[in-house]
């Protein structure tokens, strides 16, 4: 249970809120598949209150789903345990997190606002935040894991940490990533390495 409240904290810390004046908790993505089959059975796993989801136009011809729940509880344990501040997000403190729950909150947060992209045609897992002490404490924990990552700053006051090194993008490669989309593309992008052919 532990573990998949970890998840999901990393997805409503990267790409939801708590609100501030309600007991809601909300996400914000235009993934569907996201939502329908890995955000809503989390809740599901954690809470018995009812998940609402809608959908709104973002005013320029595209348009994002909101999915909300109200849990007075569920939302506690997101603000003391995870540091996910209601209201307006500024920082995030992860100080009573445990350490073997890190990756879940992690591969959460990439879920939320993470990406998988090429650079030279090899593949690269990216991870965005605005607080770069968050930033600073993922780049600790996956050097422990041994895997290698770098922090750069965005020209929108955002800091990413990008895994770029083949050998540590496949062995984050072997967690999963809560994301279908996500998964399936780094899969696949992964698959000429795999194969034997050089992505260098």
């Amino acid at each position: 249970m532990s573990m998949k409240l970890s998840t999901l904290a990393g997805i409503v810390g990267s790409d939801g809120h708590l609100s501030k004046k309600e007991s809601a908790i909300i996400v914000v993505n235009k993934d569907k598949e996201f939502l329908e089959k890995e955000v809503i059975p989390l809740f599901k796993e954690l809470t018995d209150k009812k998940i609402s989801i809608s959908k709104s136009s973002s005013g320029y011809g595209d348009y994002k789903y909101l999915l909300r729940v109200w849990d007075k509880k569920l939302q506690i344990k997101l603000n003391k345990i995870y540091g996910i501040p209601r209201g307006k997000k500024s920082t995030i403190k992860l100080s009573s997190i445990p350490q073997r729950e890190m990756m879940n909150f992690i591969l959460g947060w990439i879920a939320g606002d993470g990406s998988i992209t090429v650079d030279r045609e090899r593949p690269k897992i990216e991870i965005w935040s605005k607080d770069v002490n968050l930033i600073r404490v993922f780049e600790k924990f996956l050097s422990n894991k041994k895997i290698d990552s770098l922090i750069f700053k965005a020209s929108n006051n955002r800091f990413i940490l990008r895994i770029s090194k083949i050998d540590s993008v496949k062995k984050f490669s072997r967690y999963r990533i809560p994301h279908p989309a996500k998964a399936r593309k780094l899969k696949c992008l992964l698959a000429p390495a795999d194969a034997g052919f050089s992505t260098s």
